[in-house]
């Protein structure tokens, strides 16, 4: 059993966190206590917890941001995502840069105008052929790319940063670690989602290689995850931060999202001429377009 004080603290937190689905909370109500305090702590932070995803997909006319780290032992990866969509219809773009080598650049732009999309290859993907341009087109997907919403690129890593988080929640109701106010009067959430979680929901996408060699203590680690909302209760950040080792292995970790602003045509890119740009023609030709951009990315 906990403690009362702790109790008290983290459910008067969670609350804050709460306070717009729940209405303004009134002096003097009886603060539960002990397994009651608990329960209550838990039933609150479901519904921090079960609008997480929303909060990530629903927002429209900003800008995001993603910096994605991970080693393993001596292999690591290291990128930047920034994303913006706006307008309504909706443009959107997202770019991607590799933090390892300037030259792995890929950008998707999908106007709200007309059935086409557009990649940007960076020189690394051109001069290992995958396109002769450095611009591609392509048919738009069916329902403009956003029949289900966290296929989108701009936010497909945090959304599953989100399930593994509703899972550690779901599976031990204890991963909730604690919540705290900020200066700046923003609120934060922790909750430890454990690493085998984090690999099982894809945040990141291991090979076989790396995957076979993660044994039941790293499995077992904690990978705090850290929800921080503005004051008036929309998502600010996601982060999600860890070191640690298990399994002979040493791993470090850190996907830190975050709404940086509002988003207008400014933010879309300016395409080229057409003769500067590969058109695709039928599915055929995108398959084969993305198999050979996945063969040049595992090169």
């Amino acid at each position: 059993m906990r403690k009362r004080p702790t109790a008290i603290f983290v459910m008067g937190a969670l609350l804050a966190l709460v306070v717009s689905a729940c209405g303004q909370a009134k002096a003097g109500t009886a603060l539960p206590k002990g397994d009651d305090a608990a329960d209550y702590v838990g039933a609150k932070f479901e519904q921090v917890i079960g609008k997480l995803g929303d909060a990530i997909t629903d927002s429209r006319d900003v800008t995001n941001s993603l910096d994605a780290y991970f080693k393993f032992d001596d292999k690591w990866i290291h990128s930047t995502v920034t994303s913006a969509r706006t307008g309504s219809p909706e443009s959107r773009v997202v770019r991607h840069r590799s933090q390892k080598n300037p030259d792995e650049i890929i950008d998707t732009y999908t106007p709200a105008d007309g059935t086409v999309e557009y990649t940007y290859l960076g020189p690394l993907y051109v001069q290992k052929g995958v396109s002769p341009t450095a611009w591609v087109s392509m048919a738009k997907p069916e329902g403009g790319g956003l029949l289900v919403p966290c296929a989108w690129g701009g936010v497909l890593t945090p959304c599953r940063m989100a399930d593994s988080t509703v899972d550690a929640y779901k599976a031990d109701k204890r991963a909730v670690r604690g919540a705290k106010s900020l200066g700046d009067g923003k609120t934060a959430l922790t909750v430890n989602v454990p690493f085998g979680v984090f690999v099982e929901n894809r945040v990141e996408i291991l090979p076989p290689s790396l995957t076979s060699q993660i044994g039941p203590e790293l499995k077992k680690a904690a990978v705090p995850a850290t929800i921080t909302l503005n004051p008036d209760g929309n998502l600010a950040s996601f982060v999600m931060e860890a070191k640690f080792a298990g399994d002979g292995h040493q791993l470090e970790l850190k996907y830190d999202f975050r709404f940086t602003g509002k988003a207008s045509l400014q933010d879309m890119p300016k395409l080229p001429d057409a003769n500067q740009i590969t058109a695709l023609p039928d599915q055929a030709a995108k398959d084969a377009f993305y198999q050979r951009l996945g063969e040049a990315q595992g090169s």
